[in-house]
């Protein structure tokens, strides 16, 4: 192949001219030789055509405008792909960013030869939600049953900004299914990962914009999920399938662990684990188990594993929900956090502050942090704050893994603070890499 091969992104417009400039001008900072853009606009009323005229009249070799009526954005996509001519193709909602330079590492890991045929990035949330501003979307993927079994982690998995693949996943896969209100993107990588293997790049490909008139803050979550569940029934394929089988018994013992009465055998299990009564706790344990098999390994295992310090069991039954590389919501933290921090060269430190609830700095609670193998204890306390500093002992990589442990945790709902169910431990205030 003689030079880059040729990208085409489509992008969706329809009143969100507020946004769109600010999207286009990512694409042409993209400075990729080898690109198309074919914005497909529904006949917008707020200035969004006029903004993407500027940009198709200024770089008519990158931009293409097309202005029609269509039935929403799953069809505008459609009608722009059918027009695309690339080897690689990806779409850009017109409130979402591309990080610089994305594309040029698109070109060189999407690879039919090494069996790369979609290809993902992480993407950065920015936009009107405070709670996950500078956050990380899920970006996780295992397999296809993985990727069907959303029942099991209550979020979907694959950031749809940072994603692409080649043209001929799609020529086997079809075009995105317009009768599905929201979750498109969530459909289209069932099929891809029916047939293909997601490969995942850990770097920042994207920024997701979340604002009040998104279709993903609009929908609310309960009914996101259900509609992704209906859209994963789909793909289980006939009962002569394994995978129909596994997504079937699956899918049960999960609605069989949501049920009132297995909830409540769970929190009592909980209660006693907290309040370190094991004898009763195991007894109470083996009752939650036949009542909520799907939740004994994030309920029980997971903060018992993370008090100990038993890191390897503790990562494998963290709760799904508890995203890696993420602080968690309102930065509180569980008796065990690993995250992956990204560092320079020439950083030589890690540096953590804390807040430690009043309830468990009573019970003498104890926190560690866990840098390269090395463990390090030596907490400094300003009140209820406490701070380390550990030493990086070297690093090539531009990203570090850093675990907190805490031999105490709390959960609010069992405490009668709130109705929050999460495994708490400490507040983690900052983590950052420094050089002095």
């Amino acid at each position: 192949m003689n030079g880059p091969p040729r990208i085409s992104i489509v992008t969706p417009s329809f009143n969100q001219g507020k946004y769109l400039a600010a999207t286009l001008q990512s694409l042409v900072d993209q400075d990729y030789p080898n690109l198309e853009v074919i914005i497909q606009d529904g006949g917008s009323t707020d200035g969004s055509q006029g903004v993407a005229r500027q940009f198709a009249a200024e770089r008519p070799e990158l931009f293409t405008l097309f202005v029609e009526d269509d039935a929403g954005q799953a069809d505008a996509i459609n009608r722009g792909f059918r027009r695309s001519t690339g080897d690689i193709m990806g779409f850009l909602n017109s409130d979402d960013l591309l990080e610089k330079e994305c594309l040029k590492r698109v070109a060189q890991e999407i690879d039919p030869d090494r069996q790369r045929y979609v290809v993902f990035g992480r993407s950065r949330f920015f936009g009107s939600d405070a709670s996950k501003q500078s956050k990380d979307h899920p970006w996780t993927y295992r397999n296809h049953f993985d990727q069907l079994s959303i029942w099991k982690r209550g979020f979907n998995q694959i950031p749809q900004p940072s994603t692409f693949w080649h043209r001929s996943v799609w020529e086997a896969c079809g075009e995105l299914d317009t009768t599905i209100p929201h979750a498109v993107d969530y459909d289209l990588f069932c099929r891809f990962s029916a047939l293909f293997r997601f490969h995942p790049v850990p770097e920042i490909w994207s920024h997701y914009r979340l604002h009040d008139d998104s279709k993903t803050v609009n929908k609310s979550h309960p009914s996101l999920i259900l509609e992704c569940e209906e859209i994963s029934r789909k793909y289980w394929g006939s009962w002569r399938s394994p995978l129909r089988w596994r997504c079937e018994i699956s899918f049960r013992l999960h609605n069989r662990s949501s049920r009132p009465e297995a909830i409540a055998s769970l929190r009592r299990a909980e209660s006693a684990l907290m309040a370190r009564r094991y004898s009763e706790a195991c007894l109470r344990g083996i009752v939650a188990f036949w009542n909520a098999p799907t939740q004994i390994g994030p309920r029980l295992l997971f903060p018992l594993a993370g008090t100990l310090g038993w890191g390897s069991l503790a990562r494998k039954f963290r709760p799904r929900d508890e995203i890696p590389n993420v602080l968690c919501p309102n930065r509180w933290i569980g008796p065990y956090d690993e995250t992956n921090l990204t560092i320079s060269p020439n950083t030589k430190w890690i540096r953590a502050t804390i807040e430690m609830p009043e309830s468990l700095a009573e019970q003498n609670a104890k926190v560690w942090l866990v840098l390269q193998g090395s463990t390090f204890q030596n907490w400094s306390t300003d009140g209820v704050t406490r701070r380390i500093k550990a030493p990086i002992q070297s690093s090539d990589s531009v990203e570090i893994s850093v675990t907190l442990c805490c031999n105490r945790y709390f959960v609010p709902s069992l405490v009668g603070e709130n109705e929050d169910t999460r495994i708490l431990s400490v507040k983690l205030l900052s983590l950052q890499a420094a050089r002095y």
